[in-house]
């Protein structure tokens, strides 16, 4: 029996396994206009993608689920049906414009998209139908974040699992973009709070701070604010976020060492295992063995730096700069000085799938404006720490390379293996050439 004027709720068993979501980056990045986003809306919203991934529309173009199994995949622990109905509806009413990362916000074809337009609650079941111009990059996104949906559960508040969700696409790379306080607000708050967090010290009190302690506590990661300033103003904010290490604490000297191997292109937490599994004077010498090998001008840069760094500290070669006799096993794309008889070398996919990358990035990079242009080489340079590979005027062909490898990966993150798959099925069907 309920009691008057209290609210009943309901104790929901949740799988507390990793349960992942695809969700491409155009959601994640989007800039939702109209109504306040709840966190309830946000959970649904993966909740339904997640769903809709999973299992078929019914053959009106619908997709339906058990309000039952909505509690269990929002936490929504409440039986009040009609706050649950409310929130879908809402949902409706949200227009979002996509990854505006990706777009110069003059641009005048930009269009703004409602993710659902049709929602339905009855008998126990919750209906809804996606925007077609849309169901396409949801079904099979490009580039996308990983969303666990248990960790997803654990938040309580809007701006915190936004914010989450913003830093797991840079878990990869260990910071996220750099954006001015107003952009964070419309991306994390919607329009409709822009004039709530006009200021940014309130912003920061009230939804930045708040935010990253939530995150520190309830996910696998740990998140920290950066502030870019000219003068005493904060023009420009960013985010770094790494995930825990369950363990053993990292030592404050193997801290340039893990950033080194980022900078190389090793994945954040595999920087901090590999500095905790080898000695930091052998991490070092692997290091500068990779970062000379790179800068040799009698060689051609590694497409695989990563890799070749990985094989270095694997073997032990380092301890001194003379190159042992086995390099030739290191993984690099460069040619060998061998006789004319030598055998044509195979062909590697990992290195195609770079050069793919680098030749995508150079075409995103020609577009931009001058001035965002000089803003990626000044934070390029300020991370490189290798000085033959930093941007100046004359380009040399292994700053080039840098270079693309670092922005390829600041725009879509480190590389899965279904991204490598689908760039071979594109050369066999010849759309890859």
């Amino acid at each position: 029996m309920s009691v008057p004027g209290r609210e009943r709720t309901i104790v929901l068993e949740v799988n507390q396994q990793d349960e992942l979501l695809r969700k491409t980056v155009k959601m994640v990045h989007s800039l939702p206009r109209g109504e306040h986003v709840s966190v309830l809306q946000r959970k649904m919203l993966n909740a339904w993608l997640k769903f809709s991934l999973e299992t078929p529309r019914d053959a009106t173009g619908w997709w339906k689920m058990p309000i039952s199994v909505l509690r269990r995949e929002t936490g929504f622990t409440s039986e009040n049906i009609k706050h649950l109905r409310e929130a879908a509806t809402g949902l409706m009413g949200i227009r979002f414009e996509l990854d505006v990362f990706a777009r110069d916000r003059s641009e005048s074809d930009w269009v703004a998209h409602v993710l659902f337009p049709s929602v339905s609650v009855s008998r126990g079941v919750i209906r809804w139908t996606i925007n077609e111009a849309l169901y396409p990059e949801i079904a099979r996104p490009e580039v996308y974040a990983l969303i666990n949906m248990a960790i997803m559960r654990r938040f309580s508040t809007n701006a915190a699992l936004q914010l989450w969700e913003f830093c797991v696409r840079f878990e990869n790379v260990g910071q996220t973009k750099r954006m001015s306080p107003e952009d964070f607000r419309d991306l994390v708050m919607g329009k409709a709070e822009m004039h709530s967090f006009s200021e940014y010290k309130v912003l920061k009190r009230r939804v930045i701070t708040p935010a990253i302690a939530e995150i520190n506590e309830r996910s696998e990661h740990l998140v920290e604010l950066l502030e870019h300033k000219v003068g005493r103003r904060v023009e420009q904010i960013q985010f770094t976020v790494a995930r825990k290490h369950q363990g053993e604490a990292l030592p404050v000297q193997a801290l340039p060492l893990v950033e080194r191997m980022v900078q190389l292109g090793v994945a954040a937490p595999d920087a901090r295992r590999l500095a905790l599994q080898y000695d930091a004077g052998r991490i070092h010498d692997a290091l500068r063995y990779t970062e000379m090998r790179n800068a040799d001008p009698q060689k051609s840069p590694l497409d695989l730096p990563a890799a070749y760094f990985r094989k270095a500290l694997e073997q032990g070669y380092g301890a001194t700069l003379a190159p042992p006799a086995a390099e030739a096993t290191l993984p690099t794309s460069a040619p060998a000085l061998a006789p004319a008889a030598k055998k044509p070398k195979a062909f590697d996919l990992r290195e195609a799938f770079g050069q793919r990358r680098r030749d995508l990035a150079k075409d995103y990079f020609v577009g931009m404006d001058a001035q965002r242009k000089t803003e990626l080489q000044q934070a390029y340079n300020a991370q490189q720490t290798v000085p033959a590979f930093r941007v100046k005027a004359r380009l040399t062909k292994g700053s080039e390379v840098a270079f693309l490898n670092w922005l390829a990966l600041q725009q879509w993150g480190e590389p899965s293996l279904e991204d490598i798959v689908k760039f071979s099925e594109e050369l066999l069907s010849g759309q890859g050439s």
